[in-house]
Order: C-alpha cells, then sequence, then structure tokens
C-alpha cells in the first residue's frame, strides 16, 4: 500500500497497512536547522514514511496592502483559475513551503497531496484585517455576507484550478476556535460563514477531492455541523484550547477523520525523552483504535524544537503506527 492509497483509505474508512504520517515542516528556520544537524527535508520525508505533502497558495490578497469594508463589494483578487495562484513563489522569508505545482511535481508521485486554500473567515481578514473581518461580522452583516457569498464562488473556481493541478484534496484553513470558545457564536458562525464554506466542501468532492477543515482553537459546539457539512478530516483538535482528545473521539471519531494529535507547543517543547514517548503513545492509544486517524503535528514545527527532539519523536511514531495499523 503506498502513501496515496494509504490516506485515501483512511479517509474512506477502508482498511489500511499502518496508520498515515504526516509532518508540517513548513518553517524556514526550523527546516534550516534541521538541514543542519540531520539533513534535508526530503531525507525526513522518506526516512519517517511522511504521506501528506502540501502545496499552498497565496492569501487572496496580492495588492500589499489592507482595504476598507466598505471596498469589498467592488473589490476583485483576480481571476480563480490564473496560474498564478498554483505557481506563486514570491512567499514571506519564515516559509518554508511550495506552491501546488511545485509540490505535485516534486511528490505527486509519491505522497497525497494537499492543497492549502485560505477559507471564508481567514481569507477575508488578509484582505480587510483580521480585527477589522471580526468586527464587521456585526457592524456590517450585509456586505460581510454578501462578499462570502461572492468569496465562495470564487474558492469553487480556486478548488477547479489545483484540481486539475493533480492534488488529491484541499485543506480548507479557517481558524473558528479560541480558548474554550469559538471566536463569534455559533449562532453567528452557522447563519454567515457555514452556508459558504459548506458550498466550498461540496464543489470539491463533486471534483472527486477529499477536503479536511484547519482550524485552530476550541470548535466543539459546531462539530455536529462540520459533519453535517461533509468535511471528511478536521486538524488539529487543540487541547491547549480546551478540546478534549477523548470526548472528540468517542463523540466523532466514528463521523471525521482526525488529522493532528501533535501539540508543538504543550507536546513537542513542552516535553522530551520518556515523557514525550508517553504524549505521543497516550493520542495513539485514543485516536488510533477503530481507524479514523492520520498523525500530524498540530502546525508548522518552529524553531525553537530541537531537530533530535523531533527525530525522536517519529521514531516512536512510525513503530506506533504499526502497531495501530488496521
Amino acid at each position: 500500500m503506498n502513501s496515496k492509497e494509504r490516506v485515501r483509505s483512511v479517509l474512506r474508512r477502508q482498511p489500511v497497512d499502518r496508520t498515515p504520517i504526516d509532518c508540517w515542516l513548513y518553517q524556514q528556520q526550523f527546516v534550516e536547522k534541521l538541514q543542519a544537524a540531520y539533513g534535508p527535508r526530503a531525507q525526513f520525508l522518506d526516512e519517517f514514511n511522511i504521506d501528506i505533502f502540501v502545496g499552498f497558495v497565496p492569501y487572496p490578497n496580492l495588492t500589499g496592502r489592507l482595504w476598507d469594508v466598505t471596498d469589498l463589494p467592488q473589490y476583485d483578487p483576480g481571476a480563480p483559475d490564473d496560474p498564478r495562484w498554483i505557481m506563486h513563489t514570491a512567499w514571506n522569508e519564515d516559509f518554508a513551503g511550495v506552491n501546488v505545482t511545485e509540490a505535485v511535481e516534486q511528490q505527486g508521485d509519491r505522497r497525497f497531496i494537499l492543497a492549502h486554500l485560505w477559507g471564508i473567515v481567514e481569507g477575508t481578514s488578509r484582505i480587510i484585517g483580521i480585527e477589522n473581518c471580526w468586527m464587521n461580522l456585526g457592524a456590517e452583516p450585509e456586505i460581510m455576507t454578501a462578499w462570502f457569498d461572492r468569496y465562495a464562488d470564487w474558492l469553487c473556481g480556486l478548488v477547479d484550478n489545483v484540481a486539475a493541478a493533480g492534488v488529491d484534496g484541499i485543506t480548507l484553513s479557517d481558524d473558528w476556535g479560541s480558548n474554550q470558545t469559538m471566536l463569534f457564536s455559533p449562532r453567528m458562525w452557522r447563519s454567515m460563514i457555514a452556508p459558504y464554506a459548506r458550498r466550498v466542501v461540496h464543489h470539491a468532492h463533486a471534483r472527486g477531492l477529499f477536503v479536511n477543515l484547519h482550524s485552530d482553537g476550541y470548535i466543539m459546539q459546531i462539530m455536529d455541523d462540520l459533519i453535517d457539512m461533509g468535511f471528511d478530516s478536521m486538524h488539529p483538535v487543540q487541547e491547549s484550547s480546551g478540546m478534549d482528545p477523548a470526548t472528540v473521539k468517542a463523540q466523532n471519531g466514528d463521523k471525521i477523520v482526525i488529522y493532528g494529535s501533535l501539540d508543538v507547543v504543550d507536546g513537542l517543547l513542552a516535553y522530551d525523552g520518556d515523557a514525550l514517548a508517553d504524549y505521543i503513545a497516550r493520542r495513539f492509544a485514543i485516536y488510533a483504535p477503530g481507524g479514523g486517524f492520520i498523525f500530524n503535528t498540530g502546525h508548522f514545527v518552529q524553531p525553537d524544537i530541537p531537530p533530535q527532539r523531533l527525530l525522536d519523536a517519529y521514531a516512536i511514531v512510525n513503530r506506533l503506527a504499526q502497531q495501530y495499523g488496521q
């Protein structure tokens, strides 16, 4: 069973030979530290049997400035089928990711390729600013929902673009959670955000793509909604925000694939040696039985993590992935 088959089987709730493995190595300074101490990222991907690779699209604002909420009715991010969205190279200096075209060319014959797209709220926050985005959900709901309607259609066009490039799935990155609660009320989310995210999920499925949700923070209030919307997987289940692994698995583990479990701060940075091994083993014991689990870091591995600690962690992960093969 190769990586594509393994990930697809887990997402389809079919038997696999081992738990699929991922690691978000997309922070430039850490990647440089890893190369100096161990070797290039490609070596890590091979040696530790990483099954997934991500190609990123840029934010839907390449103008170099933020706009006012009153500009949204006229704002035009550009044609979603433009090759620049899948061939972007002008990344920030601390970013070590690649665009969608490069991801498919470099890893598409060996790994499951996810295209990372910016969701309804997170994409909009990069156009008018984070605080203005949140504030105007209440202050200018008509302007915001009219834009979300247009932006969802634009994202569907972008889905077509990445599908034609050869990806296997998309991540809709849309941070909806905070600590112990959401960034906005579930009622507001259900009326102003969910309908437009649902449109993108359904369009991606119609193109034969799997859909992963990336949302930091606590989102327990909307778990049933996420399943009803059709998300195939969710990342990362952020424990530090109050998301309890055992509760998430017990209530939702048979309905949505859990993609994550290694918190980069409260896990990888906080623990070492036997304590880290125990942290990883306990999460495998919760998430892996019965399937529906892909191991991954909760976010990009940061430069304050010692590279050897990551190597030790993924040696443990590989042993457990075999042990919990379904």
